[in-house]
């Protein structure tokens, strides 16, 4: 079975850094150094998140350009103000084109400390490593998040990693092993 650490945590970030493609690699920069610019609570313009939501699922890009810039604005907004993280989530399923893995990149990218990414490549790897029990790798339902989330905090507080280096590593482990 696969032994999730931070050494193995560590070689495949690593692996993602140096293989993944430089736009998407550009456009995660740009996002955060663009959110970094905010208040303490978040909100997204229409052009920043057409960005996020295409970067994580480009092929719902046309769906997420008929959400009217206002409404981006507002529901983005609010799922910042909401204190419950499901919430946070079904808000921003208000937005067209969203579902629950792009509202999870969308909190990621508010909160980087908080939310993981919500990725099949990575429940794939905790799958084999017998950490993700779902009988469906392929469930991106509210309530596999729900179990996603824990997993991911506890994994990068045990092994001192940054949310978003644990997702790369199990990312690119799933990719390129």
């Amino acid at each position: 079975m696969l032994r999730i650490n931070r050494t193995f945590i560590r070689e495949w970030a690593g692996e993602y850094n140096r293989l993944y493609r430089p736009r998407d690699r550009a456009d995660e920069r740009a996002i955060k150094g663009w959110l970094r610019g905010q208040p303490a609570f978040k909100h997204l313009d229409k052009g920043h998140f057409v960005r996020l939501a295409s970067w994580k699922s480009p092929r719902g890009r046309a769906r997420y350009e008929r959400n009217a810039a206002p409404v981006v604005r507002e529901v983005t907004r609010l799922a910042c103000h909401a204190s419950n993280e499901q919430l946070k989530v079904r808000v921003l399923m208000l937005l067209d084109g969203v579902s629950v893995t792009v509202a999870a990149t969308i909190l990621h990218f508010f909160y980087p400390r908080r939310f993981p990414i919500f990725d099949k490549r990575a429940r794939t790897t905790l799958s084999k490593a017998g950490l993700w029990r779902r009988s469906r790798i392929s469930d991106a339902s509210l309530d596999a998040w729900s179990e996603y989330v824990p997993i991911m905090r506890r994994l990068a507080r045990r092994y001192r990693v940054s949310l978003r280096d644990l997702d790369k590593a199990l990312y690119a482990y799933d990719r390129w092993r």
